[in-house]
């Protein structure tokens, strides 16, 4: 028996540091993540990220659900400094887990926390409408200190390719020589069109992802034999990429009817065609 509980030390030291009682003090923050989001609203919630890259430097990404997201990489890594000082404050490291109230809500709003140390130390927690004691005042420091570097300036990750694939339809999309160019094939029909428009049109894009919250990787599996397949494939500026694929009978088909209201409004030939204000 005292063996046992000598080897279940051994690997809670070794995998499990989380448990320790005083947390990461003298550890450094090398990424961090807060996020929340749900309820009826399209743009509630947030997504806050940093961190330090490879060349040593530091990534900040600011999403809230709206066309203005944020992303920047700048020298300065107090952000880490300031950021450890609320996590020893609040004794943030002590929340692990996921955390549920004792009743069903509906529409309610989920959170989730990631904070990785240069040691290997990590802090990782959601929930659902509950937290551990004193969270949301830890959550409000967190946001405060973050809006701090939110407003520098920064440059836009723009799309530079897109690819939407549903059933025997393609569409690709991709930025050339000062303008979008939009290839529509149908493996079908045989039916190949291109089409040179506006390069707001990848601005479109980029706010549909952004507000509809179409940035995922994932793999559904059918559900029904009569489904239709549907993917797609995004590129931003910076190198992230995107990859969806899946059935138009998931719980996600509403987003097929997006992305498809999105092409067929620019492949229509209309010289006053204004760009589509998804988040109006």
């Amino acid at each position: 028996m005292m063996k046992a509980m000598v080897v279940l030390a051994s690997l809670l030291s070794l995998f499990g540091c989380q448990s320790s009682g005083h947390g990461p003090e003298n550890d450094t923050i090398i990424s961090f993540s807060l996020s929340e989001g749900g309820g009826m609203n399209r743009f509630s919630g947030f997504g806050y990220y940093v961190k330090e890259t490879e060349d040593g430097r530091v990534l900040f990404r600011f999403d809230e659900g709206l066309p203005g997201e944020k992303e920047f990489v700048i020298d300065d890594h107090s952000v880490f400094d300031s950021l450890q000082h609320i996590v020893m404050k609040h004794k943030v490291y002590k929340y692990h887990g996921y955390y549920q109230p004792p009743f069903d809500v509906l529409d309610g709003t989920s959170w989730h926390l990631d904070v990785d140390y240069a040691s290997g130390y990590n802090i990782s927690a959601g929930g659902y409408m509950h937290g551990p004691q004193g969270y949301g005042a830890a959550f409000s420091e967190i946001c405060q200190c973050l809006d701090h570097w939110k407003e520098l300036p920064f440059a836009p990750n723009e799309v530079v390719s897109f690819l939407y694939v549903y059933g025997k339809e393609r569409y690709t999309l991709e930025r050339k020589d000062g303008h979008a160019l939009l290839t529509y094939e149908n493996e079908e029909t045989g039916e190949h069109q291109e089409f040179e428009r506006e390069p707001e049109m990848l601005e479109d894009l980029r706010v549909i992802f952004n507000v509809d919250r179409l940035k995922m990787n994932q793999t559904r599996g059918r559900l029904d034999e009569g489904c239709t397949p549907w993917m797609y494939d995004i590129i931003y500026s910076n190198g992230d990429q995107y990859r969806y694929e899946s059935y138009d009978c998931d719980f996600k088909c509403g987003y097929t009817n997006i992305l498809q209201g999105f092409l067929s409004h620019w492949m229509e030939e209309n010289e006053n065609r204004k760009p589509m204000y998804y988040y109006y």
